[in-house]
This record gives structure tokens, sequence and C-alpha cells, in this order.
């Protein structure tokens, strides 16, 4: 009886130790296939039956350190270079479970010909990178652009060589197939060597772009940029010095150009000449703006105002503000920066030399994200120059919202809003969101640098924290203040409209007046006589201000076309 019982308690324990290994973690199988193209990359689709005997909490399956467009079960998968390897989280397709699994990976593989020393092209293929567990079973199979003429060869990280008389490889046209007839330790590698020929491999093929080249360029770019502003724009930010009216000597067009050192803004240079009396201004059914002379500026305003008011009007009484001239003059405007050569040091450098260095480096990280989006060299070619043109001028519309951070811009911020998002969605379909995030915000932060920046003289910092003063005055103003300040001075909103509107506080500042009506406007006329709230002058004036911006945004998209153009010959 009492050998009866040993008899039984070994089966017992023979039967545990067998279920044991049997059950430990492992894959059961793994299949790869691969199709190399003739520039040299391969597509491999790579299947793994996996068994989890334990919940992992960070499990991994490692992939050729060059494998690029990863996907598992058809989605984007995180992973990170590691020893020369590139690990793949596949913790989230397993979850906290135990069991077995099926994981299919997708990835490319560029760069697999190389010359060997005696001259002769070689396919190196890696087949398998390098699982934490034991491979029970593998399987491959290799195709390639033409028949294959040699013998190949084999190497792993344990036998090296000798790896070979644990596979059965047959080769049929284009194809090798294989099967391991042992199984594999946790960690094996293992690739494939095989002699090919130019006509199958051409020399001239394409090759695939190096991402390390692009990311290394976007950090030298954004060094430079950084070095340039400290060492020639550095500048504290200006505090404001709260006041009630605007500085002595500027119009509303001016107010950009003290703040953002921008050129002036006609529109807003005329709503001031019409609120001093030079002018009246009609809106017509239909959006029309006609501007007609009450009379000549004289020595009262800056020489560079009365220039600006001859050339607009001429020997003209009344121009339309739709007009060619008017779009032209415009324009002209925009590149002058009037009256503000005492703000600058002689030795504070060029914003746009900044600028440009920061759209440098973005179009570079736009560059990687093109070469993560494409599959194959050709196509990662074209995507690249084409992503990074459009990315240089992403950046720099990106950075003109955050320029003119004082002097709010609808326009420029729903287009870098629309940027922003068209990037990190690139950023996101490329399994690079972080990329296209950081992009983004360094393009961001460049356009604050740039608004801040700038060496000003003593005399530039008084005057941009007055009108910084005034921005943060109208669009905080109390109601009670104003209905004192109304009492003394009726037309005061129409006095500060302008301004107001040039700073991108006029809704905040119209709506401080509330229910408080306003006497009809003495330099806008609609031909209707009836009182107004504020709110509902400030809607018109936006209207007269959209009917003057017409031509300017017709000359912004004729220039546009005329690019595209250029570039179509």
């Amino acid at each position: 009886m009492r050998k009866i019982c040993i008899f039984l308690c070994l089966i017992v324990m023979f039967s545990c130790m067998t279920v044991s290994a049997g059950a430990a973690t492992a894959a059961k199988s793994i299949g790869t296939y691969a199709t190399v193209s003739n520039d040299g990359t391969a597509q491999v689709t790579l299947t793994a039956n996996i068994h989890l005997d334990r919940v992992e909490e960070d499990l991994r399956f490692a992939l050729p350190g060059g494998a690029s467009h990863i996907t598992v079960n058809g989605s984007r998968a995180r992973s990170r270079e590691e020893n020369g390897l590139r690990q793949v989280d596949i913790s989230r397709f397993v979850g906290k479970a135990v069991g077995d699994f099926t994981l299919t990976f997708t990835y490319d593989l560029p760069n697999l010909i190389t010359t060997n020393a005696a001259g002769q092209l070689e396919l190196q293929l890696p087949l398998l990178a390098g699982f934490s567990y034991p491979v029970q079973a593998l399987e491959f199979s290799v195709t390639l652009p033409g028949p294959i003429t040699a013998k190949p060869a084999f190497s792993s990280g344990y036998h090296q060589a000798n790896i070979e008389k644990d596979l059965h490889f047959t080769t049929s046209g284009a194809t090798i197939t294989a099967v391991s007839q042992v199984e594999l330790k946790d960690h094996e590698t293992l690739t494939m060597t095989l002699l090919v020929t130019e006509e199958m491999f051409p020399q001239k093929r394409i090759v695939a772009p190096e991402v390390g080249m692009a990311i290394t360029l976007t950090t030298v770019c954004l060094v430079l940029a950084l070095l340039y502003w400290l060492l020639f724009l550095r500048n504290l930010p200006t505090w404001p010095a709260v006041r009630a009216t605007p500085p002595e000597g500027y119009s509303a067009g001016e107010m950009g150009s003290i703040l953002c050192l921008q050129g002036a803004n006609l529109n807003m240079m005329v709503f001031s000449w019409a609120q001093l009396g030079y002018l009246q201004m009609e809106l017509q059914p239909g959006g029309k703006v006609l501007l007609h002379r009450q009379m000549d500026m004289g020595n009262e305003r800056s020489s560079f105002e009365q220039r600006c008011f001859q050339k607009l009007f001429g020997r003209r009484d009344s121009i339309n503000a739709g007009s060619a001239r008017y779009g032209e003059l415009y324009r002209d405007m925009e590149k002058i920066k009037p009256n503000l050569s005492f703000v600058m040091h002689r030795k504070s450098g060029n914003m746009l030399v900044f600028r440009g260095l920061a759209a440098l480096a973005g179009m570079f990280a736009g560059v990687t994200l093109a070469v993560s989006l494409a599959s194959g060299a050709g196509m990662q070619w074209f995507l690249m120059f084409l992503l990074g043109a459009v990315a240089l001028v992403s950046c720099w519309h990106i950075q003109a919202w955050a320029v003119n951070l004082f002097v709010p811009d609808r326009r420029k911020l729903w287009i870098a809003i629309g940027l922003c998002g068209l990037w990190l969605l690139l950023g996101a379909l490329g399994g690079q969101f972080n990329a296209g995030l950081g992009m983004v915000a360094g393009q961001l932060f460049a356009g604050l640098l740039a608004a801040i920046g700038g060496r000003r003289t003593p005399e530039g910092r008084l005057l941009m924290g007055q009108t910084l003063g005034l921005r943060r005055y109208l669009r905080s103003v109390s109601a009670e203040q104003l209905r004192h300040i109304c009492q003394n001075s009726p037309e005061y909103f129409h006095q500060m409209a302008p301004y107001a509107m040039a700073l991108g506080v006029d809704g905040a500042f119209a709506k401080r007046f509330g229910k408080l009506p306003m006497g009809s406007c003495p330099y806008i006329f609609t031909g209707t006589d009836s009182t107004l709230r504020a709110t509902q002058w400030n809607n018109l004036m936006r209207r007269v201000l959209k009917g003057m911006n017409t031509r300017p945004e017709q000359s912004r998209l004729e220039k546009l076309m005329a690019i595209l153009q250029s570039f179509i010959k």
C-alpha cells in the first residue's frame, strides 16, 4: 500500500510540473511575412500567438530598431527606442488578463541593401528582434522583387551561424520560406543575409530619408533662435501704466506699431481721422464704404499722417474704401513703422531673423512627421518636401497670431487654430503626437517671445506701457466711471471707439456702457438718425470696418494665387 501511495504522489508531482511548464509565458508561435521592394524597403507582417500565465504590467514586444509605421491589430502603437531595438507597448492590447492572445504587427524596414567588403550587394533582413520570452515555433516567408539566385545565410544571438542547422528553409522563385525545428530561447534574434543583384536593387535606388538628421536640424535651429533672441532681442515685459486717454500724437492706426513694432493700419487711421473731423465715413447698402474729405490736415498731426492723408485723397474729395487705390495704399502702410525711430535701441536685432529660425525649426519638425506618415522611400521624400513647405508657412502664421498678442486679430486667430489642429492631427496619424504638439507649442512660444522682444529705449518702454494701460482701462473701466465721464463728455464712446477697435477690446468696452443710449456718431453716416446703444454702435462700426477690409483681403488672396501659380509653372 505504501508503494502505491508513493507511486501516486510521483504521478501527481509529474503532472503538476508538466502543467506548469506548459502554461509558462511564451510565444507559442511567431510568423513573419516580409515583402521587399526594389528601393530596399521591406513591408513586414508579423503574427505572434502569445500565452501569458500571469498579468504583465509593462509587456513589450521587440521589433528591429529601424521599424517605422508600426501598427498592432490595425491600430497605431506606442513604442520607444531601447538598446538599438524598437520596444512596442502591447499592454493595452492584452489588458490585465492571462491566457492566449494573437497580435498582428505591421511595420516597414527601410535601407536593407548594403555593400559588403567584397563590393557585393547584400540584403540584411532582421526576422526576430528578441522577444523577452521563449519562442516555441517560428516560421517566416520573404519575397523579393526578382528571382533568388544565391543561398541565404542566417545568424542568431545565441547560436550565431549554427542556427542554420535548426532551420528548414526552401527557395522558390522570388520567395524564401523557412520554419524552425527547435524551440528558440528568450531574447533570441534571427537575421537573414542574402547576396542580391543590381538588376533586382538598382544602385540608383531611392534611399529613405533619415529622421535623425531632421531632428538634429530642428534642435540646431531652435538653439540658434533662442541664442539670437537672448543676444539681440531680449527685453523684459512692460507693465501697463493705467490711463484713460491715448498717447499724445498717435492715431489708432499706430497702436499696433507701438505694441508689436508692425506697420501702420490704414483702416484704423481713417477711423481716427474721422473722429477728429478730417473726413466722414458713409456706409451704403450692401456694405460699400465711401470716405468724404471734410477738411485738409494741417501741422497739428504728424508729418507721417499728413503724407498718408494726402496720398489717400490726392485731389479727390471722396474715395471708395473698396477701390484698388485704397488697397494699394493699405499694403504700403503695412510696411511702414511710423514715428518709432526713438523707440528701439540701434543695436536691437531683426525680429524677422528670429522668427525665420523658429519657423525653420518647425519646418524640420514637419519633415519628421512626413517620414512617419509615408510608406516607401519615394513617397517619404515627396511628402517630406510637401509637408516641409507647408510646415514653414504654417509656422509663420501660427507665430503671427502670438506676435500680435496685444493687438488681437480674429482672422489670424482662426488661421492659427486651424493650423495647430492640422499639425496635431498629422502627429496623431503618424504616431508622433508629441512631435506635433511640440511643434505647435514651440511656434506659439516663439511668437510670444517676438511679442515682448526687441530692445526698447526707456522712452519706448514708457510709450508701450501707456498704450497697454489704455488697453487695460478700456477693457475694465467701471460703468460708474463711464456714467460720470459721459455726463461731462457725451461723445466719449465715439472718441475712444477707434482706439478700442485697434487694441481689440471694442466689444468689452462697448458692453461697459450697458443700456446707456449713445448719441449719433458724428463721423459715420448711415442715412438713419436712430439712437443706438454702445454695443449696437460697435456692431455698426464693425460692419464699416468689414467693408473697408474688402480690398485688402482680395489683395491677399490674389497674392496667394500668384504664388501658387508660380509653383505650378
